[in-house]
């Protein structure tokens, strides 16, 4: 048994000028023509249009106006069968689980001991919140100008 993928554009609504081609008709043929051609370069088979209803938001206060959209409906057949339904039918799942990543190769000492050291030397040192007891700092501060002097 075949199981397909389905997909479901909306149909266009405005009509595209083609040159050479005059008539409502044959503007919306061919405007249909090229969005089912679009899609179907992408693999999928054109199934169906189908005119179905949708309740359309119209704003915060303002109810939703029910309408109907045309859709084109396109499918393509499935590769493989997903997990739940292959389980159904008693198959195995198409889903690859990853390989197990493998285990670190062991560090040698002397590599340890060299990464050890340079860590220890880039290793920032705690700030001292501590003031002296003196009172006396290193650098007096900047002044501040026409305010500090009054």
């Amino acid at each position: 048994m075949t199981h397909y993928d389905y997909r479901v554009i909306p149909a266009p609504k405005k009509v595209k000028r083609v040159k050479g081609v005059h008539g409502a008709e044959e503007l919306f043929a061919a405007t249909l023509t090229d969005a089912i051609n679009e899609v179907a370069r992408q693999g999928w088979e054109y199934v169906r249009a189908e005119r179905l209803p949708a309740e359309t938001p119209r704003g915060w206060l303002r109810a939703p106006v029910a309408e109907e959209q045309a859709v084109l409906v396109f499918r393509r057949p499935r590769e493989q069968l997903g997990p739940r339904l292959a389980v159904a039918r008693g198959e195995a799942p198409a889903v690859a689980l990853p390989p197990e990543p493998e285990a670190p190769a062991p560090v040698p000492p002397a590599e340890r001991a060299a990464v050890n050291r340079l860590r220890s030397r880039f290793q920032r040192a705690e700030p001292s919140l501590s003031f002296e007891a003196d009172g006396e700092d290193e650098d007096p501060p900047p002044p501040l100008g026409p305010a500090e002097r009054a």
